[in-house]
């Protein structure tokens, strides 16, 4: 028997054939999303039931007009309401479908610690959701982005919400989306008017919320909703006298039954809501995405300004998902969901863009020394 001294041992290369590998089998925490407003309880849900159509038709009674004239005392003057018009407003949403898939070898399945099954299952329901999210604020900005699509390897075919498309052609019948209008932060005009100071402040709000209330735009629990990033809120608290920061400490949300968890106050009729995901776009382009852009979009709405249209009543978060063998001898298999959803902007007096420049839009750990992550526009 060879001679082990601690020497020996201790050495790198003679130790070495000790070494073992531990393996955790939990995973490490990792950045996720909540995605406020996919399916959430701000929007209309109409749903389309099975074998029922393959497009939705919401219809909207019009106001009947007031009466211009009045009948003369004791006489036989003309009826004030000849000729009343019972008119609708009519507006059409197709049943679109989202669906993926992703092949499991069974063997791997099989063999490997991780119980690759169970986390596509995990997984594939979350990415689901928060694609909703996104779709919904595409529907405030531009009323429809062209559909992105993946190629069979996994790499993009198309580019994702790149682009606005007005008026897609489904089964044979053209579908108008509409958008919210927009406001830009220092009450500017347009998007192109923007500079580095026109970050979100309270005298916009209270423009927006009067707009909001001339249009009559039912509230939500006596406020309107304000979706807005943590930056905008950030650079709210920039803009006053401490009074909003002093309302977000003190715990006044919980007055509020009903809103969610991502609530973190109501100040001056406005409902306040974090998301955590926001459309956030370049200096150069006011309706593409951009990662980590310097403007960013809150959206304003009341009640009934924007609709989900799932397929069957409800959108399950978790989807039924299709298990099934891609090769004879069952050496591979797939797992794949196909969703029927669509979301449109129903009433666009009732909801608006909020659209600013930010004083903080990179994440943490962001190299600002390099040259080449230098992307502000606005020098911000």
């Amino acid at each position: 028997m060879a001679n082990i001294n601690l020497s020996n041992v201790l050495d790198q290369d003679s130790g070495k054939h000790f070494v073992k590998e531990y393996l955790d089998k939990k995973f490490l925490p990792r950045r996720d999303w909540d995605g406020v407003l996919a399916n959430s309880a701000y929007g209309v849900r109409k749903p389309l039931s099975y074998h029922e159509g393959q497009y939705i038709k919401f219809t909207k009674k019009d106001r009947v007009r007031r009466p211009a004239t009045m009948a003369s005392p004791g006489g036989t003057g003309s009826d004030p309401l000849c000729g009343i018009s019972l008119g609708v407003k009519k507006k059409l949403l197709p049943i679109e479908y989202m669906h993926e898939y992703c092949k499991i070898g069974t063997v791997a399945n099989q063999t490997t610690w991780a119980d690759l099954e169970e986390w596509a299952k995990e997984d594939m329901p979350f990415a689901l959701k928060r694609r909703m999210h996104e779709l919904t604020q595409n529907a405030f900005i531009v009323g429809r982005m062209t559909p992105g699509v993946y190629a069979a390897d996994g790499t993009t075919s198309t580019s994702f919400d790149a682009s606005a498309e007005t008026g897609p052609t489904l089964y044979d019948i053209t579908f108008s989306f509409e958008k919210a209008p927009s406001y830009y932060g220092g009450g500017k005009d347009a998007f192109a008017d923007l500079d580095e100071n026109c970050t979100a402040n309270w005298a916009d709000l209270r423009r927006i919320h009067t707009r909001l209330a001339n249009a009559g735009a039912p509230k939500i629990k006596g406020g309107y909703m304000m979706v807005l990033s943590e930056s905008m809120k950030n650079d709210l608290l920039e803009d006053g006298d401490g009074k909003f920061e002093a309302v977000i400490n003190s715990g006044a949300k919980n007055l509020i039954k009903g809103l969610e968890d991502w609530h973190i106050a109501s100040w001056n009729g406005w409902h306040f809501i974090i998301d955590d995901q926001p459309f956030t776009m370049d200096a150069s382009s006011e309706t593409a995405r951009a990662n980590f852009g310097e403007v960013h979009a809150g959206l304003a709405f009341g009640a009934n300004a924007f609709g989900y249209m799932p397929l069957g009543g409800k959108v399950p978060v978790k989807p039924k998902f299709k298990v099934q063998d891609i090769t004879l001898t069952g050496y591979e298999k797939s797992i794949g969901y196909l969703v029927p959803w669509q979301v449109g902007i129903i009433e666009p007096n009732w909801c608006a863009n909020y659209i600013t420049v930010v004083t903080e839009s990179k994440p943490n750990n962001y190299d600002v020394e390099d040259p080449t992550d230098m992307l502000d526009g606005f020098g911000v």
